[in-house]
């Protein structure tokens, strides 16, 4: 006798399966216009025609774009920009691009000075909203991803690789970037500034990248439970940035330099706070060798109502610099930065030779003028 009010599982899966499962006529394959790809398995393959059929075919039907498995060779950049409907200002640009997973379906720039994907709006006034990216590698082209002028943006389990300049370049609001890998992009994985305000960076893998996460004009941003390992420049670099977190993240021989495919200058560090960083919360993340002896596990130059704690400096091999307070800032030289307002307090550090330090004789005591906290004591003044 079955109990009243009770459904039995396998009915209840029966009933949930249509809203669980996509069937494949429900989406528009890109495959389906291979007939407009260029010099298909020539030198000169370019699918880039048939994804703006499948784009153009998405606009009109409404359905989402599959990517099958395989690679897709492109030399022109991927455009997809909005479409004003009266009335109805978020359907047109709402178009989802899905692939069979981020090691399975590929969409591959040929072309160095071509951006792979351009999902931008047209102007700050007229942006896109509302794109959907998953299960796919994106790679190569000097922007992988361009996501100019984009609001409540998902990208999801994607795979963005070898660009030659920014893996992913960000503006906009209320965006997500989930599970996701950034590796190899010479000039940064990610770039988020223009508005990039309430985003989110989540779950994702940043290495082998000149900056990992560069953030430049953000307001109210969280970078979350992140794994960031052998970025050269910096795992994140920060300035003209109010109200970020970081949490709960993983940082691991960050901060090289003298590499050929990554040049650095100056000095080189895992988290660097620049100019203009206010309200900035750093904790509960994990913060391991920081490769090169100048540079720091923190490096901070300006930086205004901070709160750094309960994180874990450990360096299984000796380390030089924990956090290190500095005199100058590297976007302009020749401004005095602030540290004022910044606590740090219930870091643990294992290793470190100088858990807490600053470049210049000076900076570590106007920081305590301005009304900084330190639970640390100065272990040294840099030379």
């Amino acid at each position: 006798m079955r109990t009243p009010g009770v459904i039995p599982l396998l009915a209840l899966a029966t009933s949930l399966a249509p809203s669980l499962a996509q069937p494949m006529t429900d989406v528009i394959a890109v495959t389906d216009f291979r007939d407009q790809a260029v010099d298909l398995g020539a030198e000169t393959e370019d699918w880039q025609p048939a994804f703006q059929a499948a784009i153009a075919q998405a606009r009109e039907t409404l359905k989402p774009i599959y990517v099958p498995a395989g690679e897709y060779r492109t030399r022109k950049a991927i455009e997809i920009v909005p479409v004003e409907v009266e009335g109805t200002p978020f359907i047109r640009n709402n178009i989802r691009l899905f692939g069979a997973g981020p090691y399975k379906s590929i969409i591959s720039q040929q072309v160095e000075t071509e951006n792979c994907v351009n999902w931008t709006g047209l102007t700050y006034e007229e942006p896109a909203t509302h794109g959907h990216l998953s299960n796919i590698c994106l790679r190569g082209g000097e922007v992988t991803l361009n996501i100019k002028w984009h609001n409540y943006f998902t990208m999801d389990s994607c795979y963005i690789v070898g660009a030659a300049q920014e893996g992913v370049h960000a503006e906009g609001w209320s965006s997500r970037f989930l599970n996701s890998t950034f590796r190899w992009c010479t000039g940064t994985g990610f770039f988020g500034g223009g508005h990039f305000n309430n985003c989110v960076i989540r779950d994702c893998y940043f290495s082998r990248d000149g900056i990992g996460i560069l953030l430049s004009g953000v307001h109210g941003s969280r970078i979350e439970s992140c794994g960031l390992e052998s970025c050269a420049r910096a795992a994140v670099f920060a300035r003209g940035t109010r109200g970020l977190t970081i949490s709960n993240c993983y940082f691991e021989g960050n901060g090289y330099k003298n590499v050929d495919l990554l040049p650095v200058e100056g000095s080189a560090n895992t988290v660097h706070l620049d100019l203009n960083c206010w309200a900035i919360s750093i904790h509960d993340c994990i913060f391991r060798k920081n490769l090169d002896d100048e540079g720091a596990l923190i490096s901070i130059a300006d930086c205004r109502g901070g709160h750094i704690y309960d994180n874990y400096f450990y360096c299984y091999n000796p380390g030089k610099n924990g956090i290190k307070l500095r005199a100058r800032s590297e976007t302009k030289p020749d401004a005095e930065p602030v540290i004022a307002d910044l606590t740090l307090e219930r870091n643990w550090w294992e290793n470190l030779e100088h858990p807490l330090t600053e470049a210049e004789p000076g900076v570590y005591e106007r920081a305590l003028e301005r009304g900084c906290s330190f639970d640390w004591p100065l272990s040294q003044t840099a030379d």
